[in-house]
């Protein structure tokens, strides 16, 4: 048994001592207490296909005595939300390609897209916002010229490009947004990799805008030879450029002479508060170049690894503008869940384990007052 004595005047402090445990207590816009558990926090059980807590709420009437309110947190094992992301970039567009979500009942959601979180499109009108859709179940795809749907960003003292988009439907956002390395015409040492931290399944629009997720671990499928580091929004990678980068003869018949070089990342990250890996795919291609570009060397300590990780979809997409094939997608579902229950109330709290053998966990569950 674990019990805390609330003081709800000092939640910073109180928050500081349920975070231990997985637990957190905030106040809404609507002056509502609002109690979070992490499915793998300390006593949630598994029962019968659901998460399971045991939470009593004592409130002092007299200095030796109390009232105890007694509630059972149940939360049901639902799929885990889409959690993969594949980004192609190029010296002029930027392609990203997800799986469409659906609710929590399984229904389809009619959707537009919010560029920069103020302006909001249909998807049937993208071309206002100058981006392309193509929709082939299960897959959503988007595309947009760089010069025009990109913004800078600055992570660590690197730069690289941010695409500022999600998809929303009343309530419920869903992100697309994605980073391309800077466009450079002759190759570095090292290859720098931005990747923007976010819930990967549906959100409630505005309700995680001021969340930090904070990472738990990160491993790449082509080389375990790399560095990271991480910002409140941003996890920075950098990989010796030699180990993932490839070279091909340009496409363009005026540039035939020509050597394009590209690579391609599949980075495997956790993030402490949610307990669904986040896959992220990057192919780069850069413009074409007379510049010789050193062929991969591999030092017997490092070993290129199998991507085996990765499923690939082998989905092809047309590019609406140039009616080429587009990217294949990288897609592996896991099993993570989330609900919601009411009733929590006033001062002091314990919390008690269930007869059951604590189990692998998703995210959390949520009570509000």
């Amino acid at each position: 048994m674990l019990r805390i004595q609330v003081n709800l005047g000092s939640l910073e402090i109180l928050n500081h001592q349920l975070s231990a445990c997985g637990f957190g207590l905030h106040k809404d816009a609507d002056r509502n207490y609002i109690f979070r558990v992490m499915y793998s926090g300390c006593f949630v059980q598994q029962e019968h296909g659901h998460y399971v807590m045991v939470l009593n709420l004592i409130k002092r009437i007299s200095r030796f005595g109390g009232r105890t309110h007694n509630y059972v947190m149940k939360c049901p094992v639902v799929p885990a939300p889409p959690n993969t992301e594949h980004i192609h970039c190029d010296p002029d567009f930027i392609q990203v390609a997800r799986e469409i979500p659906v609710d929590s009942w399984n229904n389809e959601l009619r959707w537009s897209l919010a560029l920069r979180g103020s302006v909001v499109v249909a998807l049937e009108d993208a071309s206002l916002i100058q981006v392309n859709v193509d929709v082939q179940k299960p897959l959503i795809t988007v595309q947009g010229r760089r010069n025009t749907v990109l913004s800078p960003v600055e992570v660590l003292q690197t730069e690289g490009q941010f695409l500022p988009l999600k998809l929303v439907s009343g309530q419920y956002a869903y992100s697309m947004e994605a980073t391309c390395p800077n466009v450079i015409q002759h190759s570095s040492e090292d290859t720098v990799l931005h990747i923007y931290k976010r819930r990967m399944g549906l959100t409630k629009r505005g309700g995680y805008d001021n969340e930090t997720l904070s990472i738990s671990s990160v491993s790449i499928n082509q080389t375990d030879t790399f560095t990271w580091s991480e910002t409140t929004s941003f996890v920075k990678l950098i990989v010796p450029t030699a180990l993932i980068q490839k070279t091909k003869k340009c496409a363009d018949k005026d540039s035939e002479d020509l050597l394009q070089s590209f690579f391609r990342v599949d980075v495997v990250l956790t993030f402490k508060e949610t307990n669904y890996r986040m896959l992220w795919t990057m192919e780069n291609t850069s413009p074409c170049s007379n510049y010789h570009i050193p062929s991969v060397t591999i030092h017997p300590s490092v070993t290129p690894k199998s991507t085996a990780a990765f499923t690939t979809l082998n989905s092809t997409i047309l590019n609406s503008v140039t009616e080429e094939p587009l990217i294949s997608s990288s897609m592996e579902p896991q099993t993570t869940s989330w609900s919601t229950e009411k009733g929590f109330s006033k001062t002091s709290m314990d919390f008690q384990p269930t007869s059951l053998e604590s189990q692998g966990k998703p995210e959390r569950s949520v009570v509000h007052s």
